[in-house]
């Protein structure tokens, strides 16, 4: 990933990871409904900080109830996130394996978690010839 993506605090990882979880685009108020432990105003303040960072956009302008909210959707995926999160740990970290991360990552998984890797790793390989 050649884009520095900005750290994020705790709470902006909490509500993007609502966004991401549930796969569609949700105003502050469904996010808190979403997940309780966050309150409206921490959301707000997340939200606003998410879009500075360009994490989020605004997808739209939506009836709450009876009054207009803004619904956001992530400009960023989970899985862009985690690979830029594991390029930090490569960097930052002087015996970071990659093949130690595959396979704590493919232990006790099912099937499906190493064919996917493996049709991933055939695409690849293909791209490079």
């Amino acid at each position: 990933m050649e884009n520095k993506l900005p750290k994020l605090s705790g709470r902006e990882k909490d509500v993007i990871s609502v966004l991401w979880k549930v796969g569609k685009s949700m105003t502050a108020s469904e996010i808190t409904e979403y997940n309780k432990e966050l309150n409206i105003n921490t959301v707000q303040s997340a939200l606003r900080n998410l879009i500075k960072k360009d994490y989020l956009e605004i997808a739209d302008i939506v009836y709450s109830g009876t009054v207009l909210s803004r619904s956001y959707r992530p400009k960023v995926s989970a899985e862009e996130y985690a690979a830029y999160q594991l390029q930090i740990m490569q960097r930052n970290s002087y015996n970071f394996s990659a093949m130690k991360f595959v396979d704590f990552l493919t232990k006790g998984h099912d099937k499906n978690l190493l064919d996917d890797l493996e049709q991933a790793i055939q695409k690849q390989k293909e791209k490079e010839k």
